[in-house]
């Protein structure tokens, strides 16, 4: 699936804006997704959000924040890795304001060159770092940290004060469940697999399910 053939049902967003509006905005999207993507899909632009796994910050009534301290890094390592990995047929290079993204679904069989070859890059570079997903390597900025991107919004009003909760089906979202539960919150993960998160859902739907019975229960 290309990144931007990624849907939100309405159902879903029609959600997102009532837990928004019955938590007093304390509503937060953490996503490895670039903002301008994340709102593209949820259509609400006002909801504080954290994009590029922390890399940019949205925060409660605040312009985005963006450290391009690593930009110039990343302008390098796009040009590296379109020519280190020219000759494989069927990946895509997504090019995000702080991070480039390695999408290899149509091509799993070339996961293990694709994946080493990310690693070798950001060896020499102390700065980045390259972070595992579904069948995707992202070469981004060392400081990028889904549960460090939580923490941040954990201070501001009006998430300050109240018990987060947290829920992801990716890797990446590993961070996130260990700042959670680090803060005594709740952490889910949807479907299977190995993970600190204390709870769980079956899938995406369920999660849905449940969040709209939250919904109803308010």
């Amino acid at each position: 699936l290309l990144p931007k053939l990624a849907v939100v049902s309405p159902e879903t967003r029609n959600i997102l804006a009532l837990l928004y509006e019955s938590t007093d905005g304390a509503l937060a999207v953490v996503s490895g997704r670039q903002l301008v993507d994340i709102d593209r899909m949820i259509e609400l632009p006002y909801l504080p959000a954290a994009g590029i796994h922390g890399a940019q910050l949205r925060l409660p009534g605040k312009p985005i924040l963006l450290d391009d301290s690593r930009a110039a890094d990343i302008d390098d390592v796009h040009i590296i890795l379109r020519e280190g990995l020219h000759d494989v047929v069927g990946i895509l290079l997504e090019r995000k304001p702080l991070s480039i993204a390695i999408h290899y679904r149509a091509v799993p069989y070339e996961s293990q060159r694709i994946i080493a070859f990310a690693h070798e890059v950001v060896k020499c570079r102390p700065g980045l770092k390259a972070i595992l997903g579904k069948m995707i390597v992202e070469i981004l900025p060392a400081s990028a940290d889904k549960g460090r991107a939580i923490s941040q919004l954990m201070t501001h009003p009006p998430f300050k004060g109240r018990t987060p909760f947290f829920a992801g089906d990716d890797t990446t979202d590993e961070d996130a469940f260990t700042a959670i539960n680090s803060m005594g919150g709740i952490s889910a993960k949807i479907g299977s697999g190995t993970s600190s998160a204390q709870y769980g859902f079956e899938n995406s739907e369920a999660l849905r399910v449940w969040l709209a019975r939250l919904v109803a229960a308010v």
